[in-house]
Parts: structure tokens; C-alpha cells; sequence
């Protein structure tokens, strides 16, 4: 490998840390002083609350009738303005806090993936120095081929944990925005109610939320963006691709890339969640094993779940099919068939259809292919 073929490995495979690396960056000195300026703030505004209250104590006190009501009525009235100006600069100041805390722990965690890139690439390279030693000199091709397919896979999945932290940490901040702007943020704990959809998620009648799955992909609720895709045409009658599921029972993909793509996915049952993971039969993180499975049906899909929102929307839970997505802010799970999906929990398993997941935001239903 000659030292420009080195630099151009080294260049891509830090690419998309790189790319991670410069959404993350941010100036703490200046949230440090923003952070400061609140508290500052709030210092004085409590002083300016105090010193209106004993005010109006003291005319209270000292006088009466209606001129005094009125008096005291607008001093009430101010210090209970001056209080909510009050709670509202604490807010912020702990959004501040809260932000600049994410963004330090998500640069953290994208430095230490680029790390671990660096020293991959330089234990390969120093691999392949030495397959120059190998003899028969013709075995040295396919040495040389094996590490660098090794190299590619763990770079694969090195950067796979990088776009997982970078949705994690962009999930936290609009979660953080979210609450400060005073929308309404679905929370959960582990028996979670159901969350919140467009009236088109519920029309199916005698459907259940469910409980709350496993499967990370990371991430809180928060705000998020529903894509705007054309509505899925349902399948013509006498159409469509056969799939045995685990339990016997067949069902009907709407397409072939639809069903080897459920037949990918389920041939992972049992796999181990690793965060960031797109190694099949090694380690998968939600996001992962739907790219992966897709991609082996022949459609590459984006890397991280939000991504994921692809092809046309499926407008209500009755109508989805073998290889449609079921989305949320930070998890995506993969549509079987006889109200099924199959996930990466840990492991990879089949549970029942839900819209609920540890409190992310549900975005909807997505069906890849068309």
C-alpha cells in the first residue's frame, strides 16, 4: 500500500466522525457566560421581587381603603410577573447547563470512536506490511484482501457508534428545546400510556399500544419531524411475495425486496444488541439490523433510525405489510406480518405492533419500497 493509498483510508474512514464532529462543535465560553448572564439575572430580578414585596407590605400597614386595595393589588400582581420572569431565566439557565453537557458528552464519545478508527487503520496498514514476508508470494493478494475487508467491516461498524452518539446527543438537545419551549413532551416509565399520534396512526379498530419495547438506537423524545411522503398504494389482489414466519404461519410481502428483507431480519433472531452495531450474526443496533437486512435485499437505507423515514407513508396500522418501518425519534423496528415485528432488543426478537417506545416520540408508519 503506497503512502497515498494510507492517507486516503485514513481521510475516509474519518469522514464521518469528521462530519459528526463538526455538528457537535460548540464554544463553551460562550454558553459558560450565557449560563452566567442567567444567574446574574436572576440575582437582581429576585432583589427587584423582594424589595416590591416589602413595599407592599409596608403600605398595607401603613394605610387602607380602596386606593390602598389597588395598590397592593398591582405590587401582587408585578411580583407574581417578576417570579415567572424568575422561574422562566431558571429554566433556561438549566437548559443551558443541560445542552452544553450533552454537547460535551457526545464530542467526548465521537473523539474516542475516531480514536479507536486511527488505531484500526494503523494495525491494518502494519498487517499488511507484513504480508509482504508471506510465501507463496500468491497467497499475498488474498492475505491483503482479508484485512482490508476486516479493516472495512470494523470501520463500518466504528462509524455505525458514531452516527448512533451524534442522534443521541441531537435527540437530547431537541428534547431540551422541546421542554423549554413549553410543548407537550410524552414521558414514560417502564409501564408507559401511549404515545401521542395523528388521528391517521389510529384507525385501526381493536388495537393495542402494547408496553414498551427493548431495542435502543438511543435517543429521548423531543420534537421531531414528520417527512412529508406520498401515501403507500396497497398491493393489487393476487400480488405479492410469500414469507413463512418462525411460528408457520405465512404471510404476503407486498414485493420481493419487501420479503427477502423480513427473511434477512428474522435469519438475525438472537443476535446481541451492541449500540452502533451493523455486524450481522455479531451484534446489531436497531437502526442497524434494518439497514442491513435491507441492504441485503438490495436497497440501501440511511444509517439511524430518523433517517429511516423512506419511501411512502402507510397512513394507518391496518394496512401495514411485511417490510414497512415502524419509526420513532430514536428506534425503528421492521414489520412481519400477523401483527408482528421484529426488532433489535436484546437480542434481536419479535414482539407484538406498538407506537410505544420508552417515551420517544412515534413518527410513523414507512414502507421502503413504494
Amino acid at each position: 500500500m503506497t503512502e497515498h493509498e494510507s492517507d486516503q483510508l485514513v481521510r475516509h474512514g474519518l469522514d464521518t466522525t469528521n462530519q459528526f464532529a463538526q455538528k457537535l462543535r460548540h464554544d463553551p465560553a460562550a454558553i459558560g457566560g450565557a449560563r452566567d448572564a442567567h444567574y446574574a439575572l436572576q440575582t437582581s430580578v429576585g432583589r427587584t421581587r423582594d424589595v416590591a414585596s416589602e413595599q407592599r407590605v409596608n403600605l398595607a400597614s401603613a394605610s387602607s381603603g380602596s386606593t390602598t386595595d389597588r395598590a397592593t393589588a398591582t405590587s401582587q400582581s408585578l411580583e407574581k410577573e417578576v417570579q415567572d420572569l424568575l422561574d422562566e431565566s431558571a429554566e433556561i439557565e438549566k437548559a443551558v447547563t443541560e445542552a452544553a453537557e450533552a454537547l460535551h458528552v457526545g464530542e467526548i464519545k465521537n473523539d474516542q470512536v475516531r480514536d479507536q478508527i486511527v488505531k484500526e487503520i494503523a494495525a491494518s496498514m502494519k498487517a499488511l506490511a507484513a504480508v509482504k514476508s508471506i510465501q507463496p508470494p500468491e497467497s499475498r493478494a488474498a492475505a491483503s484482501r482479508d484485512i482490508l475487508m476486516k479493516l472495512q467491516t470494523k470501520i463500518s461498524q466504528l462509524t455505525g457508534q458514531a452516527a448512533t452518539f451524534s442522534e443521541q446527543t441531537i435527540n437530547d438537545l431537541t428534547a431540551i428545546g422541546t421542554r423549554l419551549g413549553g410543548e407537550e413532551q410524552t414521558t414514560s416509565s417502564s409501564s408507559a400510556s401511549s404515545t401521542k399520534v395523528g388521528s391517521s396512526f389510529n384507525s385501526s379498530s381493536g388495537y393495542s399500544g402494547g408496553s414498551d419495547g427493548g431495542g435502543g438506537g438511543g435517543g429521548g423524545g423531543g420534537a421531531v419531524h414528520k417527512p412529508r411522503l406520498p401515501v403507500a398504494i396497497p398491493p393489487q389482489p393476487g400480488s405479492g411475495v410469500a414469507i413463512n414466519l418462525p411460528g408457520g404461519k405465512q404471510v404476503m410481502a407486498p414485493n420481493e425486496t419487501a420479503a427477502k428483507a423480513v427473511r434477512a431480519a428474522l435469519s438475525q433472531l438472537g443476535v446481541p444488541y451492541v449500540w452502533g452495531g451493523t455486524a450481522r450474526g455479531v451484534g446489531l443496533d436497531c437502526s442497524g439490523l434494518v439497514m442491513t437486512s435491507y441492504q441485503d435485499a438490495g436497497m440501501q437505507l440511511p444509517r439511524t433510525a430518523a433517517q429511516q423515514t423512506v419511501g411512502a407513508e402507510v397512513p394507518s396500522i391496518d394496512q401495514l405489510l411485511p417490510g414497512d418501518l415502524v419509526v420513532w425519534s430514536g428506534h425503528v423496528a421492521m414489520v412481519i406480518g400477523d401483527g408482528q415485528m421484529v426488532e433489535a432488543g436484546d437480542p434481536v426478537q419479535i414482539s407484538k405492533i406498538r407506537t410505544t417506545n420508552a417515551g420517544q416520540s412515534f413518527i410513523g408508519f414507512y414502507r421502503p419500497t413504494g
